[in-house]
């Protein structure tokens, strides 16, 4: 029969053999639920570190007939107050970009960083000491409260994220940015060439959102392995019926 089925349709049943254990088998949710996220933890932090662009603009300097163009570069940890240039050759100063978001990128990646470190150590801990963390109550219960740090945090993260790519894009702009308002394109000419692509930054920030609403979705299956799940969840017991005793008490 395994020899019949094609490659294609062996990944196929695999997948819904997966899936189908991940739903209905409670030995596995644990395990695939920690995978999931271990993967969207790694898509949120590798997407914000890859990130890299640039701005170009152009300029006509006082003693110049031809614009030039300037251009800068920007990546993680988007520190971008220390990029500075001189926008004109004859500059004494180099002018430096206003603001970055240097803390709420470097907060968001190290979230999913430790995110990805604890489900390894989840994931290592489900395959081989299986029975005894279901054996160890304490086990359970600080994996929960684990769970639920790790939740905040990523709601927390992301959300700071999102002001950071908000601030990126604002100050790697020439005109929001405060370029178009130094002193040298007031009375020059400044003209913006080319801005940053974000496409990456939008989809760390995606993955961010999605990796907290993963994350509340998998807690219910990691309660669903404390002993307070089972203490409310346990059936009641009946009281024992007695027959009444038959015969004459008299």
């Amino acid at each position: 029969m395994a020899n019949i089925i094609p490659a294609c349709g062996k990944q196929i049943v695999t997948f819904h053999l997966l899936f189908a254990l991940c739903i209905k088998c409670p030995c596995w949710s644990g395990f695939c639920s920690r995978l999931s996220v271990e993967v969207l933890s790694i898509f949120a932090f590798a997407t914000t570190t890859s990130h890299k662009s640039s701005t170009t603009f152009s300029i006509t300097c006082a003693n110049g007939t031809q614009p030039e163009d300037r251009t800068f570069y920007y990546s993680y940890p988007y520190d971008l107050e220390s990029e500075c240039f001189k926008l004109c050759d004859t500059d004494a100063k180099q002018f430096c970009l206003l603001s970055g978001s240097k803390s709420s990128a470097e907060f968001y990646v190290f979230v999913g960083v430790i995110v990805f470190l604890y489900c390894l150590a989840a994931l290592v801990l489900y395959i081989f000491f299986d029975d005894m963390y279901r054996r160890n109550t304490r086990l359970v219960i600080v994996d929960f409260i684990i769970s639920v740090v790790l939740t905040l945090l990523w709601i927390i993260a992301s959300s700071a994220w999102a002001a950071g790519v908000s601030d990126v894009k604002t100050y790697t702009d020439p005109e929001e940015g405060g370029i178009f308002g130094s002193a040298q394109c007031q009375k020059d000419s400044c003209k913006v060439k080319s801005l940053g692509n974000f496409a990456s930054l939008n989809v760390s920030l995606i993955f961010g959102f999605l990796n907290f609403g993963v994350w509340i979705g998998n807690l219910w299956f990691i309660y669903k392995e404390t002993p307070w799940f089972k203490l409310t969840s346990k059936p009641p017991t009946e009281p024992d019926q007695h027959s009444p005793i038959s015969g004459n008490n008299y």
